[in-house]
């Protein structure tokens, strides 16, 4: 029956669509599908071969997902990656699919804070032990790699404290027992420090932030170089019902276009930003990796390629009052708690993130700052007039401590 004969209601639906040939394009096409069609009936009952490389269900992958996948893999100098509904998404498949009842994956004290639950009551709910370790401990993290442990993360540098870890000696100990190491790479991408290059078994990043770089769109990835381990992961991703959103994926592939730019322009306003704060009264400590007092720094310097535009200034208790204030007042700065987009974004902390092994070593707040694209001279006329307020409680307190008048 051709189309002319068919009833109306017939027609509204694409019965017949447009040929693609000729025409080309700069971009990546949004592919959006829950059902995926088959030509034969045997290709259909054969589909979930085509689960790791191919396409049987939405969930499972469409061409843009595949894409992205792709993109991320070439970035990570991977064989394989994976991406997922969020980065935290990454770092839950890849422990669950690295561990099992009875077993423990060890964790760096200063991880990042969501963690602390997933490890101490997720896991512990499914008989996996969580272990947190010193992430200045090095090649000593041997002396905790006992039979039990199956996986050890590395968040290098820590996403709060910014301590960078010894992560070629961190592997070289794992491996040697047989441990697996996953690392968060959150602050550096992939090109500033690939995780792979370095021994380690799963690099994780939250495509939310630089990759995307827009604020607009939450996915996450995790790059192997192992096909059996990328199988595993796609598999456990699919026990737990995750897939990737086409669009999400269309935005991250775009943000990646501008990374390199992106990243140079924040990492250089960041340097300095961080040089200029430093020189503070108030500022009791200035957490920058590439700052010689920064813990781990000469880790820093022999494996990165260099920065990004993250650091955290761990502010004197006796501005405390003066910070809220201040920081609502600024006019460029957004109050938040993610970084890597093209805005700049300040999140306070009252007090350092919980640690297990480490006793806190500073009892102010901190404030972390992620710098964006605008122009630096005008982020520094912002946070100047900021600060005042803490210079002159500084002042006004400091006086007082000597026994000053007012």
């Amino acid at each position: 029956m051709g189309s002319n004969r068919m009833h109306q209601d017939t027609l509204c639906l694409p019965v017949r669509s447009a040929s693609a040939d000729g025409f080309a394009s700069l971009t990546v096409p949004i592919h959006r599908a829950s059902t995926v069609t088959f030509p034969t009936v045997e290709a259909y009952q054969n589909r979930r071969e085509a689960i790791y490389d191919g396409y049987s269900y939405g969930l499972y992958g469409t061409p843009t997902t595949r894409a992205l996948e792709i993109r991320i893999a070439e970035l990570e100098q991977a064989e394989r990656a994976l991406v997922l509904p969020s980065g935290f998404a990454a770092i839950a498949v890849t422990t669950l699919a690295s561990a099992q009842s009875g077993q423990r994956v060890l964790f760096p004290d200063n991880c990042y804070d969501t963690i602390r639950p997933f490890a101490t009551t997720f896991l512990a709910g499914l008989g996996i032990e969580a272990q947190f370790y010193d992430p200045a401990m090095g090649a000593n993290v041997i002396s905790l790699l006992e039979d039990s442990v199956a996986l050890l993360w590395v968040e290098s540098p820590g996403s709060v404290t910014m301590e960078v870890q010894d992560v070629p000696a961190i592997v070289r100990a794992a491996h040697s027992r047989g441990v697996k190491v996953a690392a968060d790479n959150a602050w550096a991408t992939p090109l500033r420090f690939r995780p792979l290059e370095h021994g380690c078994d799963f690099s994780i990043s939250p495509l939310s932030k630089y990759l995307n770089g827009h604020s607009d769109a939450i996915m996450g990835s995790v790059a192997v170089q192992d096909i059996a381990l990328y199988r595993r992961l796609k598999d456990f991703s699919r026990y737990l019902g995750m897939g990737a959103s086409s669009d999400d994926a269309g935005l991250v592939l775009r943000g990646i276009e501008t990374l390199a730019v992106r990243l140079d322009r924040s990492e250089a306003s960041a340097l300095d930003l961080a040089k200029w704060v430093s020189n503070r009264p108030w500022v009791r400590a200035l957490r920058h990796p590439a700052f010689p007092d920064t813990p781990g720094h000469e880790f820093w310097s022999r494996d990165f390629s260099g920065s990004s535009g993250v650091f955290s200034v761990f502010v004197d208790p006796r501005v405390a009052a003066q910070i809220a204030p201040a920081i609502e007042s600024l006019q460029l700065f957004s109050i938040g708690a993610s970084w890597g987009g093209t805005r700049s974004v300040v999140a306070v902390l009252e007090r350092m993130p919980p640690r297990t092994i480490e006793a806190t070593r500073h009892d102010g707040p901190i404030i972390r700052f992620s710098i964006g694209l605008e122009h630096v001279e005008d982020l520094r006329d912002d946070l100047s007039r900021a600060f005042e307020a803490f210079d002159a409680a500084y002042a006004q307190k400091d006086k007082l401590a000597w026994g000053g008048s007012q």
